[in-house]
């Protein structure tokens, strides 16, 4: 049986380095500490984090980013992170750097049979098992927080519904893209629409939980579709690894201009609005780039026109990241009912790499221009898009692009973990 779906979440000892299974020496408490009650060692809070939805490399840097923003909110707790074993492995070698975590493998959300996690029986099942790892993992414990990286509908319904009665510390429900998805396609079927993410959102939240958005302008999408949340749910912006910051802005090439698609070549990325885009400039001076994972539902279309095509395989991060930092421009032409409930991975990317970007306008986006500054174009609309593109001005581009990229180097500070933690410790103590 393999490690990553055991379901007691113990660890092994003698096959994985120290820092995946065995908690390190904890931390003094400093006088600066943004934990307020810290009192020392012997009264140490402990922060458990759970992710049951990840696998391998997926969400890893934001999962990085968030426990360098609770390792800085909270030097002095104790932080356990349980995830399936590849997903963990893959987490610990990126956090060597930080004290006292421990990693513990636990079984992934799975539901029995191969059912879809859309059935709510079956989701609900499988929602059940996570809740008893949860409840497993935090009883008996001093603990300060219990954050959910990533929920879906039946893990919304049964954790609001189990959380009261397991513990009164406060739970951290932390939402990527669940809500944007569920906002592009709903069932018919009125038994599963019931059930649904939409309507598990619009149910009672317990008092100390909080359901946590990633990106400016996303609350407000909540709220329209579930008003009485609007209490209960909290904004981190998505935190910037400074590993991955560009240390320098890159000067534009002499050759052509690149302007690159960035991320999984999904339909609702833009992906296809981006190939058409392509196939349409008659330009010699730019060249288009897609860097990112092919996806089935973009795989039929004529790629003939890009520079570069995305992988048949997941690129690792380092290639990915180096081939960012390539570009003049990226360009996310995003399906805007999806992405203003949905804090964009890509457009950290971007940020962290300072490069400007060309995107469809959004509440999200334009809450981003609204407190930082412009760091591109905004169009409303494909025909903008292309009309953009094939009047570009090089001359007028280098003219905005140092008032761009200062935009973004502001976005990337404000958005460091340490500069994160903070006002999310703030939202933390007000959850309890």
């Amino acid at each position: 049986m393999l490690l990553g779906h055991r379901t007691d979440c113990k660890s092994t000892s003698g096959e994985k380095p120290d820092h995946l299974t065995e908690p390190m020496p904890p931390m003094a408490c400093p006088g600066q500490a943004a934990a307020s009650d810290c009192q020392g060692a012997v009264q140490l809070y402990e922060i458990e984090v759970f992710d049951f939805l990840s696998y391998e490399h997926v969400h890893l840097p934001f999962n990085e980013g968030y426990l360098r923003v609770l390792r800085a909110a909270y030097p002095g707790d104790r932080i356990s992170f349980r995830g399936v074993r590849e997903h963990i492995e893959r987490l610990a070698a990126h956090t060597t750097d930080l004290a006292n975590i421990k990693f513990l493998p636990c079984k992934s959300f799975e539901t029995p049979f191969g059912v879809s996690h859309h059935n709510p029986v079956a989701g609900r099942w499988a929602a059940r098992q996570c809740l008893n790892v949860v409840a497993k993992a935090t009883a008996g414990r001093r603990i300060r927080l219990t954050a959910l990286l990533g929920f879906n509908a039946s893990l919304l319904g049964v954790m609001s519904h189990g959380w009261p009665g397991l513990r009164s510390a406060p739970l951290h429900m932390i939402l990527h893209g669940q809500l944007g998805e569920a906002m592009v396609w709903r069932s018919r079927n009125p038994l599963i629409r019931a059930a649904d993410f939409i309507s598990q959102l619009r149910r009672p939240l317990p008092r100390s939980a909080r359901i946590v958005a990633l990106e400016l302008g996303v609350k407000e999408t909540i709220v329209e579709v579930a008003p009485t949340i609007s209490p209960a749910v909290v904004t981190l912006e998505h935190p910037i690894l400074r590993s991955e910051w560009a240390h320098h802005s890159p000067a534009m090439g002499t050759g052509r201009l690149k302007i690159g698609f960035v991320g999984h070549a999904r339909r609702v990325k833009g992906f296809e609005v981006f190939v058409q885009l392509a196939s349409s400039c008659s330009r010699e001076d730019i060249e288009f780039h897609a860097i990112g994972h092919s996806s089935p539902e973009t795989d039929h279309l004529d790629t003939t026109a890009l520079a570069r095509r995305p992988s048949k395989i997941p690129l690792p991060r380092e290639e990915y990241v180096q081939a960012l930092g390539q570009l003049d421009l990226v360009c996310l032409p995003v399906d805007g009912r999806a992405y203003e409930s949905t804090g964009s991975g890509t457009v950290s990317d971007a940020v962290a790499a300072l490069k400007p970007m060309i995107v469809f306008r959004n509440r999200t986006m334009e809450a981003i221009f609204a407190r930082y500054g412009a760091i591109g174009w905004l169009v409303d609309n494909r025909d903008d898009l292309f009309a953009l593109v094939r009047t570009f001005d090089p001359t007028e581009f280098a003219r905005q692009r140092s008032i761009w990229i200062d935009n973004l180097k502001a976005i990337r500070k404000a958005r460091s973990p340490e500069a994160l933690a903070k006002s999310y410790a703030a939202a933390v103590s007000f959850s309890e």
